[in-house]
């Protein structure tokens, strides 16, 4: 089999020329988030040991959303709990849309009731009725509470989704916290009344134990015992910190679930303050930036006189002829910016560096080759020692003796 170990060589090295712009992008791209992972996830793991939250029956489930950037943050958020009341957000966000598009109004008679009633009450009371009588309308099922429609109200893909999502509204965290995130993109053009009547909800509970008085919040809470005895208690919340963000936190079996739901609210809203901070330091120094940029004054050539046509000599004639046939410059728009020279630097490197790969692997297989022909030249001498001495051998045993050795 062929050596071919040169070549692939050069070809790794010419894909991480090639790469090369790339990693320089995504790492300009990681650079450029503000979320801290790491410091949350570790935050989150002393948290849950703290409250001893790690129990096998217990779950803690949290998503976040810093909305300036629209960067998420999850922690354990793929855990599958049975909605509670959480299903009358997305389902509201459902008839709300018929509203923005002129099919109903807050007036509109729904199934014997005004559109607003169900609405507010849904929201603002968490009233299970309210909340039925709207996933009928929908065309819904008393357990799957109109799932399958509201999947496009997030990114997430159909295979993300188990056959509980659909036949008994079991959400997670993560699919929270992106409903909750384009209910405020889309605001009261899209979901008209929805945000304001989750805005006066549970005034003293849920993450109002924590926020109230700093923030205005628009909170929906779920809470349910299962036949089985799982205890859910969930929370999601458009917090209006100075940079609004999301907070969903969805629990099972946790003791004190409003304290820790509060908590873990108000750790994240304080953290979001630090985002703004960030946020901030990064957009002075963009301007900074640019302003420097833009007072750094342009070289130009200091002009040179001339003499009258008629004062010129015949070598200044002939010189000022030669001048007048050069290039003219360039025009305004073809003018470069001040970085014109990183992308002929960058080919440039990476011309020299294929070139450098290309000269240590043929050098590295000449050597190979000189090797392996001084082998095969101590091969071929050993075969004729043996022979020399194979052939002594014969010769001695004809003769009747051994030679000395």
């Amino acid at each position: 089999m062929k050596n071919h170990t040169p070549t692939k060589r050069i070809l790794v090295g010419l894909l991480a020329l090639l790469l090369l712009p790339v990693w320089i992008c995504g790492a300009s791209a990681s650079d450029d988030s503000l979320i801290d992972e790491e410091e949350l996830n570790q935050w989150m793991d002393s948290y849950i040991r703290e409250h001893s939250l790690d129990g096998d029956y217990q779950r803690f489930s949290v998503g976040f959303c810093y909305t300036a950037t629209g960067e998420f943050w999850y922690y354990d958020a793929d855990q599958w709990m049975y909605s509670a009341s959480l299903y009358k957000v997305p389902v509201s966000m459902l008839m709300a849309e018929k509203e923005a598009a002129g099919e109903l109004s807050q007036e509109s008679v729904v199934l014997g009731m005004p559109l607003q009633y169900w609405e507010s009450t849904a929201l603002t009371a968490s009233n299970n009725d309210s909340g039925h009588a709207m996933v009928d309308y929908l065309g819904g099922t008393y357990l799957g509470k109109c799932s399958d429609m509201t999947i496009r109200f997030t990114d997430l893909p159909e295979d993300y989704f188990i056959d509980d999502f659909y036949q008994s509204s079991y959400y997670t965290a993560r699919y929270m916290t992106q409903v909750m995130k384009t209910l405020y993109d889309g605001g009261e053009e899209k979901f008209p009344h929805v945000i304001e009547y989750l805005l006066p909800a549970q005034p003293d509970g849920y993450l109002n134990l924590s926020l109230k008085g700093r923030f205005e919040l628009a909170q929906k809470y779920g809470a349910y015992q299962e036949p089985n005895g799982n205890n859910n208690n969930h929370i999601a919340a458009i917090v209006y910190t100075p940079t609004p963000i999301i907070v969903t936190v969805m629990t099972r079996n946790v003791g004190g679930y409003q304290d820790r739901i509060a908590e873990v609210g108000a750790y994240l809203a304080d953290y979001s303050l630090s985002l703004d901070a960030k946020a901030k330091e990064r957009e002075e120094a963009r301007i900074a930036q640019e302003a420097a940029a833009a007072s750094t004054p342009e070289m130009t050539e200091a002009p040179t006189q001339t003499k009258p046509a008629e004062n010129q000599t015949g070598t200044e004639k002939q010189a000022a002829q030669a001048e007048s046939t050069q290039m003219p410059e360039p025009a305004q728009g073809e003018k470069t910016g001040g970085a014109s020279w990183l992308l002929p630097a960058v080919l440039g490197l990476a011309g020299l560096t294929a070139l450098i790969l290309i000269l240590l692997a043929v050098s590295a297989q000449k050597r190979r080759r000189r090797a392996a022909r001084r082998a095969r030249e101590a091969i071929r001498a050993r075969a004729r020692e043996q022979e020399k001495k194979a052939g002594e051998k014969a010769t001695a045993g004809q003769n009747g003796y051994r030679p000395r050795h």
